[in-house]
């Protein structure tokens, strides 16, 4: 088969491939098959091969959804709510059910990622990059001899933006509170 682009050949190849998503990351897909041209390296899925890429896909989706703290999920009539239509509206709607709002399934309930449900309102697109948002194991970031333990640590694009409550809501606030003589 010919290369429309540049006129070069395509040829079989199988095994390992390796692809980055802009949303997820790297994807490896192991034992199917492509067509590449041997020129301009233009590479030809079979279907198989983009059925695997999406499976792969999805699957990552999940792994690094369920890394999220609870908390930063909606039920479905939340989501509905802040969408302003109607949970059946929600369910139905085809952008949403093809992935343009993060969501995972907690049991029988799906929830929605709420910055992907509030990235959505705004833009029509729920989607931003998730492999950014990595759990980082702790002897990736401390060194062995450390004198105590250290369960998780997170990148800092996870650490809570909100500002405290006492200055939000301008209470007064006790300076024995905070003292650190005692």
């Amino acid at each position: 088969m010919d290369c429309l682009q540049c006129g070069g050949t395509y040829t079989e190849k199988s095994g390992i491939y390796s692809l980055v998503d802009p949303y997820v990351g790297n994807i490896i897909v192991e034992g199917v098959s492509y067509y590449q041209c041997d020129k301009c390296e233009d590479i030809l899925f079979s279907a198989e091969m983009a059925q695997a890429i999406e499976s792969e896909r999805n699957k990552r989706i999940h792994e690094i959804l369920n890394r999220f703290p609870i908390g930063d999920f909606l039920s479905a009539t939340d989501t509905a709510s802040m969408l302003g239509i109607s949970r059946q509206a929600l369910h139905k709607n085809s952008r949403i059910n093809h992935g343009f709002i993060y969501q995972t399934k907690f049991g029988p309930i799906t929830l929605y990622l709420k910055q992907s449900v509030q990235q959505y309102k705004k833009i029509g697109d729920g989607r931003f990059s998730l492999h950014s948002h990595r759990r980082i194991p702790p002897t990736e970031y401390v060194e062995h001899a450390t004198p105590f333990k250290i369960s998780a640590v997170y990148e800092v694009s996870q650490l809570p933006t909100k500002p405290m409550r006492s200055f939000t809501e301008k209470k007064r606030v006790s300076p024995k509170e905070y003292s650190y003589a005692n």
